[in-house]
C-alpha cells in the first residue's frame, strides 16, 4: 500500500470536504436507497462526523494496526446502529465513486488498488469490534 499517495491524495479530497461527503452520500443512497433509512433525515452532523472520522483515519493509517482502538469503536458505535459486514462494500464503493470523481486524472489504477486495500482494512478492523466497546 502506498501510504504517500493515500494520504496526498485524501489531503486534495479534505481541502472540498463538504463537497466531497455530499458527494459521497448523494452516491449512497442513489446506488443503495434501501440504507438512507439508516440516517438522520438531517445529514448535516453525519457529514462532519464522516469527514472528521476519515481524516482521522488516513492520518493515522501508519499507526492502525497497532492501536485499532479509534477504528474498533466506530465499528461498534456502527454495528449498533444495524450496520453489517453487507453494509461495508457498499459504503467502499461510494467513497471509491467519491475519490474518483474528485481526483480526476490523479485517479490511478495503482490509487485506486491503495485506496481500496485501505478501506479493506479498516472495514475489517471495524467488523471485529467488540460491540460492547463505547
Amino acid at each position: 500500500m502506498n501510504i504517500e499517495a493515500l494520504q496526498s491524495s485524501w489531503q486534495q479530497v479534505d481541502a472540498i470536504g463538504p463537497q466531497a461527503v455530499e458527494y459521497f452520500y448523494d452516491h449512497l443512497f442513489a446506488a443503495h436507497p434501501e440504507v438512507r433509512g439508516m440516517f438522520a433525515e438531517d445529514l448535516g452532523p453525519q457529514r462532519e462526523r464522516f469527514l472528521s472520522g476519515l481524516a482521522r483515519i488516513v492520518t493515522n493509517v501508519q499507526t492502525l494496526a497497532d492501536d485499532p482502538s479509534f477504528v474498533q469503536q466506530l465499528g461498534a458505535h456502527h454495528a449498533r446502529l444495524g450496520v453489517v459486514a453487507e453494509h461495508y462494500p457498499v459504503a467502499g464503493a461510494s467513497l471509491l465513486a467519491t475519490l474518483e470523481h474528485f481526483l480526476g486524472d490523479g485517479w490511478t489504477p495503482e490509487l485506486a488498488q491503495t485506496w481500496t486495500a485501505a478501506y479493506g482494512a479498516v472495514a475489517d478492523l471495524m467488523l471485529s469490534a467488540d460491540i460492547s466497546v463505547a
